[in-house]
């Protein structure tokens, strides 16, 4: 298999798909050497020693490594060389198709890489690392987000153009892999992810290549049955194809034009296979008639319209099948003029009609942006209207039109293709898509629900994060849970940045906020049957449960509210008059009665909590106040209480009186630091990301080898500051010193 070169004619495509591990061309002197050829052609002999040392590097790296097919290992990078070289790539593009197993397969690093070659190819082999780790799991729910992960995966276009390159000398080799199951998940993940890309970058050629190798793998009968009826039906296409070209030809010239170019080819297999199936549902070939079709390229649009009507005035045209994709492009900037004619051969012919400049267009899409830089050729122009899920990338582009500008373009190239969306992933491998802002909490409410509300802890990239932390694609992030326990707060909202997450969140809380109603909703209620020595409510002589119906729960949540009054809900039930008998109330109903407190501190937004005020401070009204919890219940303290000094912040919860206004709380926080160990501008962007808004810093130096800082900072929740200084704690561990008070 000797030749890379486009498939347009049946021979040619066959020609590809037929790979033969003992082919005397697969040498990899022979290769490299056809390498240097084509790229001397377009490179100045500056690239050539770039290219040429790639090529030593790697040999050496992937040296004793062979391929399933038995060749050796440094076969595979030159053959996808050789097949991204139509695409006239620069040098660094080349060096990095020839290097790009080099970090995934061998000994090599990221940095040895970046030492022999620089940062920018070192950079393009990590990307590649980075995309192969998109896997195609057979679920279609996931292609999108697998297409949209690939190409956001790549931030810069030329990993993509490498990686397709790759994939493509892979499909041409995988009838050697040995497990016939993942020669099918590779095939069906090309023709899932690699196909419907090079449709949206508009890379024709890859995608013919990919195509048919994937119809040849998948559908083996039918890729034959296709074949032998184009070969059959069809013995003598290539002379027809030289034929009816010669005569188109002829017509044009007759009609005054002169500059122009006509190329033929039949269809390829799967197009033909894909059309029966889509349109027919069947593989009846009678109902194949365009299988032939021609490319007249001219220079100007004008000449396009000029050429289709001498067309249309020679031969007769199927109204129908005429298009017009200059005046409305194709999402992928694809434009040209669609025609299909009879009289010209005995089967209807399709033609196609465009300028040089789309005929670039039409053959390599968004590649054609990206090619080495020609001072005979024009730059392609792209249009507005364009997939939107490449619309970034294009607006770009459409910055650097001229010719003059290409190099400040190559310049522009490591953008991202989906600016509002970020990919991260699951420790398996799944692909989890977030907007761009998204947290660790984010993540975790993303993989389920209950991921998100009992979170534990958070790793990612192997290193423990805070559920505040912000991710970025490529993160692998790997949530630990409680298994019986719901550890979310309200105060997580703060964490979160995208709407279903919060909205998940939020209808916790308020399912939560309802049961505690209804709880203390039942406690009134039973406290006045205690008195009364009426029936509980989980008793079976209960009358209100019934009464209520359906309208238990919110009746119990106006009573803890207080909107209705227990004995409201006595008489009208059990039609109560007067006071209870003395002579029936207990010892327990006594306790009861005794146990129920006048609420009238709100404690984390609520009144329903009961409370004990400290002994030892017994605040007064004016005091500013804060709750203790603790297996005993609530006790209420003054801020000035002795006894919160040794009491540990993720126990003290926010609270006021009814009849004030919240306040928030001060916090000053004392901390030593070695700064052997701890950088002062890292601990402070910690607390930013944190969320914690410094009011002032205070900053000493007793040596050079220690800072002594007072930080001042306001917040409603006493719980969040001892996270934080948990999370300074751990991740500074002895080489920092926290001092802490609250005001």
């Amino acid at each position: 298999m000797g030749k890379v070169r486009y498939a347009y004619g049946l021979e040619a495509m066959e020609d590809f798909l037929s790979y033969d591990e003992e082919d005397s061309s697969n040498d990899d002197v022979k290769i490299m050497e056809q390498i240097i050829h084509t790229a001397s052609k377009y490179l100045p002999e500056e690239d050539i020693r770039k290219i040429q040392k790639a090529y030593i590097y790697a040999a050496q790296a992937h040296l004793g490594q062979k391929r399933l097919s038995g060749e050796d290992y440094i076969v595979h990078p030159l053959r996808a060389t050789q097949i991204l070289l139509t695409l006239k790539p620069d040098a660094v593009t080349i060096q990095t198709c020839i290097l790009h197993d080099v970090i995934e397969d061998t000994d090599i690093t990221y940095e040895d890489v970046k030492s022999e070659f620089g940062q920018e190819v070192a950079d393009l082999c990590e990307g590649l690392v980075k995309v192969s780790k998109v896997r195609y799991h057979g679920e279609d729910r996931q292609i999108e987000t697998l297409k949209k992960t690939f190409l956001a995966m790549a931030s810069d276009l030329r990993v993509i153009f490498v990686k397709i390159a790759d994939r493509i000398h892979n499909i041409q080799t995988l009838h050697f892999h040995p497990k016939e199951d993942k020669k099918i998940r590779i095939a069906q993940e090309t023709l899932k992810i690699y196909v419907p890309i090079c449709k949206r970058l508009g890379l024709y050629q890859f995608q013919l290549y990919l195509e048919n190798g994937v119809f040849k793998i998948l559908h083996p009968e039918e890729y034959q049955q296709v074949i032998t009826f184009l070969k059959k039906k069809y013995p003598y296409a290539d002379r027809d194809i030289i034929k009816s070209k010669m005569k188109l030809e002829k017509l044009l010239s007759s009609k005054g034009v002169h500059h122009f170019s006509i190329t033929g080819r039949v269809k390829s297999p799967y197009r033909i296979y894909e059309k029966l199936i889509k349109k027919y549902n069947t593989l009846d070939f009678s109902k194949v008639f365009d299988i032939m079709a021609f490319r007249i390229v001219v220079d100007t649009i004008p000449e396009c319209y000029n050429v289709l009507g001498i067309i249309h005035s020679s031969y007769n045209p199927l109204i129908n099948k005429i298009k017009d994709y200059i005046a409305v492009p194709k999402f992928n900037d694809y434009q040209s003029l669609h025609t299909t004619i009879l009289g010209l051969y005995p089967f209807p012919i399709e033609i196609q009609i465009r300028t040089k400049d789309m005929n670039t267009i039409a053959e390599f899409g968004v590649a054609a942006h990206f090619l080495y830089k020609d001072t005979d050729s024009s730059n392609p122009v792209l249009t507005q209207r364009q997939s939107e899920w490449i619309r970034d990338l294009q607006d770009s582009v459409k910055k650097y039109q001229t010719e003059e500008k290409k190099d400040a373009f190559k310049d522009k190239l490591a953008i991202e293709l989906l600016d509002n969306t970020i990919f991260v992933y699951t420790p398996k491998g799944d692909v989890i898509e977030l907007t761009k802002g998204s947290t660790v909490l984010d993540f975790a409410f993303r993989v389920h629900t209950d991921v998100g509300l009992k979170l534990k802890n958070a790793t990612v990239n192997g290193s423990i994060k805070p559920i505040s932390h912000v991710l970025k694609s490529g993160d692998v992030v790997s949530i630990n849970t409680y298994k019986n326990r719901y550890t979310a707060t309200k105060y997580w909202l703060d964490y979160l940045h995208t709407p279903t997450a919060k909205s998940k969140l939020t209808r916790f809380i308020k399912q939560q906020e309802k049961d505690t109603y209804v709880k203390k909703g039942i406690e009134f209620i039973e406290v006045k049957l205690l008195k009364y020595s009426l029936p509980l409510l989980s008793n079976d002589k209960d009358k209100i449960k019934k009464f209520y119906g359906d309208q238990f729960e919110h009746t119990m949540m106006q009573v803890a509210s207080k909107a209705i009054a227990p004995m409201t809900i006595l008489k009208e039930v059990y039609n109560l008059t007067g006071e209870p008998n003395k002579s029936t109330k207990n010892s327990d109903t006594s306790k009861n009665i005794e146990g129920i407190h006048q609420n009238t501190v709100v404690i984390d937004d609520s009144q329903l909590f009961e409370y004990e005020l400290c002994p030892q401070c017994l605040p007064q009204g004016r005091d500013k106040i804060i709750a203790r919890s603790g297996k005993d219940g609530f006790k209420i303290h003054s801020l000035q209480c002795k006894a919160l000094q040794t009491v540990a912040l993720d126990k003290l919860i926010k609270a006021h009186r009814s009849e004030q206004t919240p306040s928030l709380y001060h916090f000053t926080i004392e901390l030593y630091l070695n700064t052997r160990h701890v950088n002062l501008i890292t601990l402070l962007s910690t607390l930013q990301d944190l969320g914690i808004a410094i009011e002032s810093v205070n900053i000493q130096r007793p040596n050079d080898l220690s800072y002594h800082i007072h930080i001042q900072f306001s917040h409603e929740n006493p719980s969040k500051i001892a996270y934080v200084i948990h999370y300074i704690q751990k991740n500074y561990g002895n080489n920092i010193t926290i001092k802490k008070k609250i005001t």
